[in-house]
């Protein structure tokens, strides 16, 4: 959902006689689930930057990276309920991370969705070196012999989108074999290498790998090209009709948070995703700016968690 200026400014003005989250001394807390640099980490200091302005008390980021995204939700899990503390997270941590992991560390009960913050899709990227130009050249190297494939870890969105290509083109286990990395950078350091042929990556602002020929973009995973890659087409325009993967950076907050701190926080984001030099920054990371509510926030949690269920069911996926 986008919105325009007049509803951005409707928004502020709401917030600004309805300061629910600037309620005592402390400081907004937006604990973010990765390290400085990433993209999560540049939509947590988006809003940061913007609560003051909005009648919110000055804000901070504390970024607790770790454990596709365990540490952080325990972290807010744990939190007072006054609504001074929320979580940026991506959905896996919620619609994959229960199904995946023996020990979460936190109760997924204990948090509550607050909004959607934004939608990506990740990429299909081969090294120059495995001689790969098209995603069917792709599927039919995997079905003559083994594709070696990076993601930032177990359960990370690379991992799942190329699980769920797999699952959902009828390749037979072992066809990809999934190289575990500890985080995106990592994974792309050795893809760029060429210690590894393939991987889905969050592309960030790294179309540059892609524009100077490092590595070959073959397929974007979500529904639509994105303007930094305009020439790599979707995989669902390449044959595979209704393939759509995406992932959803959410805010969520302790369950038993006021619903007016709550509201407040979601129109935060939509206020924020409705300004124009927010949006450009966020096109830099190709992140669309979908700005929803707390009861979009729990429709995509249902959605997704039934979508990814399937997948680690029919996969295997664990982790203890």
């Amino acid at each position: 959902m986008r919105l325009s200026r007049r509803a951005a400014l409707a928004a502020a003005l709401t917030l600004a006689g309805r300061p629910a989250l600037a309620q005592g001394g402390d400081p907004l807390r937006i604990i973010a689930a990765f390290p400085p640099g990433a993209a999560l980490d540049g939509i947590a200091r988006l809003l940061a930057e913007a609560a003051p302005r909005l009648g919110l008390g000055t804000a901070m980021v504390d970024n607790r990276p770790g454990a596709n995204g365990n540490i952080a939700a325990a972290l807010t899990a744990r939190a007072a309920p006054d609504g001074r503390t929320l979580l940026l997270a991506i959905d896996s941590s919620f619609t994959v991370n229960p199904h995946v992991y023996g020990n979460l560390g936190f109760d997924p009960a204990a948090l509550r969705p607050v909004a959607v913050a934004g939608t990506y899709p990740v990429v299909l990227l081969v090294h120059p070196s495995a001689g790969i130009g098209t995603l069917a050249e792709f599927l039919d190297r995997a079905r003559r012999q083994p594709v070696q494939y990076a993601s930032a870890g177990y359960g990370s969105p690379g991992h799942l989108a190329m699980e769920h290509l797999s699952h959902s083109l009828g390749l037979r286990p072992g066809q990809l074999e999934h190289i575990p990395f500890r985080g995106n950078a990592q994974a792309v350091t050795e893809l760029l290498a060429g210690r590894v042929q393939a991987g889905f990556i969050a592309i960030s602002g790294g179309a540059e790998i892609v524009k100077d020929g490092r590595l070959r973009a073959l397929a974007i995973s979500g529904p639509a090209r994105l303007p930094m890659l305009p020439d790599v087409p979707t995989v669902a325009e390449q044959g595979h009709a209704g393939f759509d993967i995406r992932f959803a950076y959410l805010l969520m907050a302790p369950r038993d948070v006021p619903e007016a701190a709550r509201a407040a926080a979601a129109r935060l984001v939509a206020t924020v995703f409705a300004d124009p030099a927010a949006q450009a920054r966020l096109a830099n990371w190709a992140v669309t700016p979908e700005a929803g509510d707390g009861a979009a926030a729990e429709a995509w949690v249902a959605r997704a968690s039934g979508r990814w269920r399937e997948v680690v069911q029919a996969t295997g996926m664990r982790v203890e």
